[in-house]
């Protein structure tokens, strides 16, 4: 199985807003998500999961942030977890898939197919790959890949394969 067959597991880019127990976040998956915690903190009351409940003070809840790896954290949140013969202590840090999975949808984000309007931009100008990739200082795998959607491009790489390899210009609109 190739890295491009296996589908990215959803994590949160950034949190968009905090309200009294409820967290609203943008994820990796261009989707905007809001979890309850409500529910939550029934479930950890009738776990007598007491590491938990210092999030049911807003006042510490609202100090949650994203994590390096992607996930909700409560950097002042001390937590210990038990393992054989040792323990190990940290800040709480909620798992990921299952943030995603008690989510709900809030707004999903315009794709903007960019490979397939760089290929017909390409093939008007009766360009092969190869050719946009000489002209451009890239690769024809480069090109390939962001064709076919399998690699994600920033508006100055795109502008310079554009000018470079076509010489055309990129045109940005905000509606």
């Amino acid at each position: 199985m190739t890295t491009d067959s296996i589908q990215r597991l959803p994590r949160i880019s950034r949190i968009l807003g905090i309200e009294p127990f409820i967290i609203t976040t943008l994820w990796t998956t261009a989707e905007i998500r809001r979890n309850d915690f409500t529910p939550l903190f029934a479930q950890w009351k009738a776990d007598d999961d007491r590491q938990l409940f210092p999030l049911f003070d807003f006042n510490i809840f609202k100090q949650v942030a994203v994590s390096p790896t992607h996930t909700l954290h409560w950097p002042t949140v001390p937590i210990q977890v038990k393992l054989a013969r040792r323990t190990i202590e940290g800040v709480l840090d909620l798992d990921p898939d299952e943030l995603f999975r008690q989510s709900a949808l809030v707004q999903r984000t315009e794709h903007i197919a960019v490979g397939s309007l760089l290929r017909k931009a390409r093939q008007d100008a009766g360009l092969s790959q190869l050719d946009l990739a000489t002209r451009s200082g890239t690769t024809r795998n480069y090109i390939s890949r962001i064709e076919n959607g399998k690699s994600d491009i920033q508006l100055e790489t795109l502008n310079k394969i554009v000018q470079l390899g076509m010489g055309k210009q990129v045109r940005v609109e905000i509606a």
